[in-house]
């Protein structure tokens, strides 16, 4: 990670309103139409969670199992407080593994063990997912007043934030990918900024 460290930080204010993309809304073919499911500001992490289990074998996630109150208490002792969504996904599983580019859910124990790095926009912020054993990450920064306010970031040459929604993030993943999901979504969020 110390090899990236010339990338420099963006320092833009803390809270920016984030909007849904409805081009994200069209969902990944898979084999019948009971197993849509689409993003709204309604949509709960619930429902994608549910999604999620019920379809993880067609879309290739493997699921860890639940981290424990124990495991999550660690966490917080060690690090800081959870958003009560990353309690509720952790709880629900503990990390994931995906068929498509490596992409996974990084474990507590992982995050608790990774240093911190130049990708990190605070001292309150993790790297919650990774792709292709950490070429790249997308992380989430907690805001320190309140805990249930949080944004989640992808940070190359300059950060960008895609959303204040686990669940919206995890339905871009799910519905599209990495590729033509979280990367285009970025672009998108990137070239509607500038």
């Amino acid at each position: 990670m110390e090899l990236f460290s010339f990338f420099k930080s963006n320092n833009k204010p803390y809270r920016e309103n984030i909007k849904v993309n409805p081009a994200f809304q069209r969902e990944r073919t898979l084999n019948s139409n009971n197993d849509k499911i689409y993003y709204s500001p309604e949509t709960t992490l619930s429902d994608v969670l549910g999604f999620i289990k019920d379809n993880s074998k067609r879309l290739g996630i493997h699921l860890n199992n639940s981290a424990s109150d124990a495991e999550i208490d660690n966490f917080e002792q060690k690090k800081f407080f959870l958003p009560d969504d990353f309690k509720l996904l952790y709880k629900f599983s503990n990390g994931f593994e995906t068929d498509e580019d490596l992409f996974r859910l990084i474990p507590l124990d992982e995050v608790l063990n990774n240093k911190d790095d130049d990708y990190l926009i605070s001292n309150i912020s993790f790297h919650f997912t990774e792709y292709m054993i950490y070429c790249d990450m997308w992380s989430v920064d907690i805001n320190v007043g309140n805990k249930n306010d949080y944004r989640i970031y992808n940070k190359t040459d300059d950060t960008v934030f895609l959303t204040n929604s686990i669940a919206e993030f995890l339905l871009i993943f799910v519905k599209k990918g990495v590729y033509d999901g979280l990367y285009q979504w970025r672009e998108d969020i990137k070239n509607k900024v500038q």
